[in-house]
């Protein structure tokens, strides 16, 4: 439970003649009561009705919250005052299983006899209640009637922001701005602003945001173990574990011996925190190590891969020199020819020439028959020549 210290209030205990009892009350508790009010120091007063009426608190009827609202106004408390008390006492009544205030509370509140001091009473009564069990819907809808009268009321517009944010409304992050610039904002308003923004992580902002709050909160002196437990939160998400650590630890010292479930909310976060830690370093240790394994299989693939690449490379080269080499020989055999050939036609053309030559000197028939015959037969011989150089391929060397 929350628990923030309330600065000493200037006012002196009343002097009026005890309230008519509620039906749960009997004339002597009121005058005992009205006798503690009086001498104790007036920074004291809220504890010494928190102790009166937490015995009501803890039980089946509602009607201490009457109760509380006519000795808030016979003693003159303060608004921190009333919503300290009021705070207090609603955790007592959820500890007890003590139902939520309803149709009843509201109508007499509303009523006649009501007051404004008791529906200011009962709001922060039923506000709170809901609170600690969560219930972000209910509460938003039962603040936007509430506001209508109590407007800027810090406590009120702190319960709509835990309600908006818990509920991720659109609205929330706008009411808690405007809870905690009220001009009426205490501890208690700024707890239920504490606790809307560690609900809210939606937002990405929200660790920083309160970091930010709790830091406004300690510097003023509302220094307790809630603010170290939701720091410790706002820390894990930020990856600060060592920090986060620090704060938990601080919380569990703070908290001391008390209520064993929020002791075990506690650890529960510590332990978080270390699973947290631990698994962050782990998954940091795996991805190095994946990392490495992945990059020593890439560079095994690309020596693979080049080795490959050069052996084709290689092979490509041998295949195109084979090919420049055949190219160069079949050159070379067609220039060779090609040189057979014309030596063969400067042969033939010599050969005609003197073979025509003889033909024209011949003086007797039987000279040039002889010199035809020479020059029948060597033509037969320069065309088998030709075919032979032309059909017949030289033999590489």
């Amino acid at each position: 439970m929350e628990q923030g210290s309330v600065p000493p209030q200037d006012r002196h205990p009343a002097d009026e003649a005890p309230l008519s009892p509620t039906p749960s009350e009997s004339t002597s508790e009121l005058a005992e009561l009205a006798e503690r009010m009086r001498l104790v120091p007036a920074a004291e007063r809220p504890a010494v009705l928190v102790d009166h009426f937490t015995a009501r608190a803890s039980s089946e009827g509602l009607d201490w919250i009457a109760g509380l609202a006519r000795s808030a106004e016979q003693y003159g408390l303060s608004v921190p005052e009333i919503r300290r008390v009021a705070t207090d006492l609603a955790w007592k009544a959820r500890l007890a299983g003590q139902r939520y205030p309803g149709a009843l509370e509201w109508g007499a509140a509303r009523g006649l006899s009501g007051s404004r001091t008791q529906r200011l009473v009962l709001a922060y009564v039923h506000g709170q209640r809901l609170r600690f069990d969560y219930r972000f819907r209910e509460i938003l809808e039962r603040c936007n009637e509430w506001l209508s009268e109590f407007h800027d009321d810090a406590l009120i517009l702190g319960f709509a922001a835990f309600g908006g944010l818990g509920s991720r409304a659109l609205n929330g992050l706008d009411l808690y701005n405007r809870a905690i610039q009220a001009p009426d904002t205490d501890t208690k308003s700024r707890h239920v602003c504490l606790t809307a923004i560690w609900f809210a992580d939606h937002l990405e902002e929200q660790p920083d945001i309160l970091l930010s709050l709790s830091d406004e909160m300690m510097a003023r002196g509302e220094n307790d173990e809630n603010i170290h437990y939701r720091r410790a939160a706002a820390l894990r998400r930020l990856g600060k574990y060592d920090d986060a650590l620090t704060e938990i630890d601080l919380a569990i010292d703070l908290f001391g011996v008390g209520d064993m479930l929020v002791h075990e909310q506690y650890a529960q976060e510590r332990r978080t925190i270390i699973h947290t830690r631990d698994m962050r370093r782990q998954a940091a240790e795996a991805a190095v190590h994946i990392g490495d394994e992945i990059a020593a299989r890439v560079d095994e693939r690309i020596d693979q891969a080049s080795a490959a690449l050069e052996e084709k490379v290689n092979e490509a080269s041998r295949h195109l020199t084979e090919r420049v080499s055949v190219a160069q020989e079949l050159v070379s055999e067609g220039l060779l020819k090609m040189v057979e050939v014309l030596g063969l036609f400067v042969t033939l053309l010599g050969f005609l020439i003197g073979s025509g030559t003889v033909i024209i000197k011949a003086k007797t028939f039987s000279e040039r028959a002889i010199a035809m015959s020479v020059v029948v037969v060597g033509a037969l011989l320069f065309f088998g020549l030709l075919r032979l150089v032309m059909h017949v391929r030289r033999r590489p060397s």
